[in-house]
């Protein structure tokens, strides 16, 4: 061997030696600080199966669902199995909506059976009632408080419209105090109910209540639209007073006294005796004709004498009849008038005043029409009559009632010539004035 390659060999030798320790060292120490980048690290290696984690989840989610407390879950390869039992059909449909949402469920296979133990279905509802009882015994001192004050607002709400007697004062009549102590005390209820419900912590339930209120008062307004019309008219006529107790009025053409006047309608008593109620609303919108608004009313009535009798002497005869009773009033005088011509007969006219406080009206024209005619018979004043041709029967014989003519006697005409006041409607009106419904007329108010 020549010099050269044993050479070559020494020098291979010790390059060997040189890098022997520093590999070893890379070997022993995989993880010592160094320039060299250490080597990757291998993938992890799973611990668990996704399958135990989907059932963990749904055991956990069912545990905490009303009614899913017994439903067990088997899981394989994704494939969810439900068995167990629940309460109804819905409860075993939102078990298997639930277990279909996971991610990883492939399948779910649904095997949940319908509960029909009685024990097993009354047991909700036996914890139901139990909680319930539980936070209404919580809740109860809170209700206490909140019944109170609204009761509170109640009773003040009756004491100022009540007590004070304040809306008295600038009422103008019994009706509108009425009016404004019932919208007082409802502002007082409204405020009550809204404190009592902020106490509760059911404001949110006050606008739903009252929402549906104004729709029910709509409906209902609706539907009692006369009634609500015959109210306002009876505020209105209340406050403009167009009649009082006793007066005869004429509305839509029944002619009697006034008795009462209610929210509803107003009653009047007719001269036979009759009782009628006219509903507010007419009579608001009604032409009225009170003929006892002014004590004095002026009578008059027509009676025809013959071309042949002097016409003055008539005038004179007629006015010296009426001036002598008792009803008419010498202030304003009584008037006797040439009225027309007819066909036969000149018309007379004759009119006169009478207090209706004192004497009574029909009465009084009564007697009047009865003087004039006596007057005029003694004073051979001829009243004509038309003139017909009556063709009898032939074997008709004439009755001759002239004697069976009586002259009436000092009591008769005593009785003839009262012109008093009757007071038979006077104690109808009274009597259904004291009766207990309420009247808008008993207080005195300025008149129209």
């Amino acid at each position: 061997m020549t010099r050269i390659a044993v050479l070559a060999k020494v020098l291979s030798l010790l390059l060997i030696l040189q890098v022997a320790p520093v590999a070893a060292q890379d070997v022993a120490l995989p993880g010592a600080s160094g320039n060299e980048s250490p080597a990757p690290s291998a993938a992890p290696i799973p611990l668990a199966s996704p399958d135990t984690a989907i059932r963990s989840r749904l055991t956990t989610l069912y545990s905490e669902v009303s009614g899913l407390e017994a439903v067990r879950v088997q899981i394989r390869n994704g494939v969810v199995t439900l068995t167990g039992t629940v309460l109804d059909p819905e409860a075993s449909a939102k078990a298997e909506d639930i277990a279909a949402r996971l991610d990883g469920v492939v399948s779910v296979e649904n095997q949940l059976q319908v509960e029909h133990r009685v024990e097993r279905r009354l047991q909700p509802l036996i914890a139901k009632t139990e909680q319930m009882a539980r936070d209404t015994i919580a809740f109860l001192p809170l209700l206490v408080v909140a019944l109170i004050v609204f009761i509170g607002f109640w009773f003040l709400g009756r004491v100022i419209t009540r007590r004070t007697h304040l809306f008295r004062r600038i009422a103008p009549n019994q009706f509108i105090e009425m009016l404004f102590e019932q919208v007082v005390r409802l502002i007082f209820i409204l405020v009550g109910l809204v404190m009592a419900m902020s106490i509760l912590g059911a404001t949110a339930l006050i606008g739903s209540v009252l929402g549906a209120a104004g729709v029910i008062g709509l409906a209902v307004g609706f539907a009692v639209r006369d009634t609500i019309e015959n109210y306002i008219a009876s505020i209105l006529l209340s406050v403009r007073r167009p009649f009082a107790p006793n007066d005869v009025v004429i509305i839509e053409g029944f002619e009697g006294k006034i008795a009462r006047l209610n929210s509803r309608a107003t009653v009047l008593i007719l001269g036979d005796g009759t009782q009628v109620r006219i509903p507010n609303a007419t009579v608001y919108k009604a032409i009225i004709t009170n003929l006892t608004h002014y004590p004095e009313r002026r009578f008059e009535f027509e009676i025809g004498i013959g071309f042949e009798n002097d016409i003055t002497c008539a005038l004179a005869t007629a006015l010296n009849a009426i001036s002598k009773i008792d009803g008419v009033v010498a202030d304003p005088k009584p008037v006797a008038l040439v009225d027309r011509f007819a066909d036969y007969v000149m018309i007379i006219k004759v009119q006169g005043w009478v207090d209706q406080k004192k004497s009574d009206f029909g009465k009084t024209k009564s007697e009047a029409i009865r003087a004039v005619k006596e007057a005029f018979d003694a004073e051979h004043i001829s009243i004509p009559e038309p003139i017909q041709n009556a063709r009898t029967m032939p074997d008709a014989v004439p009755v001759d009632r002239s004697g069976q003519t009586s002259k009436p006697t000092a009591e008769d005409r005593a009785a003839i010539s009262d012109t008093s006041v009757d007071k038979t409607i006077d104690e109808k009106v009274q009597e259904a004035r004291s009766g207990s419904e309420e009247d808008l007329l008993t207080r005195a108010a300025p008149r129209e």
